[in-house]
C-alpha cells in the first residue's frame, strides 16, 4: 500500500515538472516572437527615417538626414500600444530603439516578472 502513495507522489512531481517545462517553452517562445517584432519595427522605422533627406543640404551636394521629418516618420512606423520608442537622429544616421513588454503566463505562477524585449537598429541615407 505504501508503494501506491510513492507512485502517486512521483507522478505528481513529474506532472508539475512537465508543466513548468511547458510554461518555460511557451514563455520563451513568446519572448522570442516579441523580440523579433521589436527588431523588425526598429529596422523598418530606422529605414523610414533615413529616407527623409534635408533638401537644403542636398542642393549643396551633401547627403544629410532631415531631423524633424525623419523623427516623425520613424515614430509613425514604430509607435504602438505598450511600445517604448527612442529615436536618435544625426545628420548622418537614424537609430531607433524599440522596447515591448512581455508578460509571462505560466511562469508567472512561480514568480517570473514581466520583461522587456528590446532591439536597436540604425540606418544611413545612401546615394543610389
Amino acid at each position: 500500500m505504501a508503494e501506491r502513495g510513492a507512485v502517486h507522489l512521483t507522478l505528481l512531481a513529474l506532472l508539475l515538472g512537465g508543466m513548468l517545462m511547458l510554461g518555460l517553452a511557451v514563455d520563451l517562445a513568446r519572448f522570442a516572437a516579441t523580440w523579433r517584432e521589436a527588431s523588425h519595427l526598429a529596422a523598418t522605422s530606422a529605414e523610414a527615417g533615413a529616407g527623409w533627406i534635408d533638401e537644403t543640404a542636398a542642393r549643396r551636394g551633401e547627403l544629410e538626414v532631415d531631423a524633424t521629418r525623419s523623427r516623425v516618420a520613424a515614430t509613425q512606423v514604430a509607435s504602438g500600444s505598450g511600445r517604448s520608442v527612442l529615436i536618435s537622429v544625426t545628420p548622418a544616421r537614424v537609430c531607433v530603439r524599440v522596447s515591448i513588454p512581455v508578460h509571462p503566463t505560466l511562469l508567472a505562477m512561480v514568480g517570473a516578472a514581466p520583461r522587456q524585449a528590446s532591439a536597436v537598429a540604425c540606418a544611413e541615407p545612401r546615394r543610389g
